[in-house]
């Protein structure tokens, strides 16, 4: 089955699953960094929260953007290049070493707040809440702005790569 027709609406869904993905950190990463500033535990709930939701569309847009990117390289015959696959990994490399030091920054100041998080087991006794100036602390560390740096550096590669198709 010959898609060379539906290049274009591939890299129309490929683009529209980018600013999706895109779309859901870039809520998260304010979120982190508004984090740093907040001082009442309740507002620092509602902005977890609100960081955490917007991970569902982010990993809506991830599929796509794989799903059509893929389908696309196969169809437009870009997978004989080196740069489609150097994009794969950066971006696969990327989502594996950021995912854990994003996580795992918020579920310290989750647990530090006394709330239960996703990666505790069911037997697991709930956490027992810091005191503020502690949870206050760990919110303000550097790791946020270290995981916009690295996520920004990466999405430039990104962009870099699939507009010049360099190699």
């Amino acid at each position: 089955m010959d898609l060379t027709p539906y290049l274009p609406w591939l890299r129309f869904a490929h683009i529209v699953g980018a600013f999706l993905f895109v779309g859901g950190h870039g809520v998260s990463t304010a979120m982190a960094l508004r984090l740093r500033h907040e001082r009442e535990p309740a507002r620092m709930l509602a902005i977890l929260d609100l960081s955490a939701s917007s991970i569902g569309l982010a990993t809506i847009g991830m599929l796509v953007l794989l799903v059509a990117g893929i389908v696309d390289g196969i169809v437009g015959g870009s997978f004989g290049r080196l740069w489609i696959w150097v994009a794969l990994v950066v971006f696969v490399g990327t989502g594996i070493a950021m995912t854990p030091l994003a996580s795992g920054h918020f579920n310290a100041i989750r647990a530090a707040l006394g709330q239960r998080t996703r990666a505790m087991k069911a037997t697991d006794p709930d956490p027992v809440p810091l005191p503020i100036d502690q949870t206050i602390a760990l919110a303000a560390g550097p790791r946020p702005m270290q995981v916009a740096t690295f996520g920004g550096i990466a999405l430039v590669v990104l962009l870099w790569l699939m507009t010049f198709k360099p190699f």
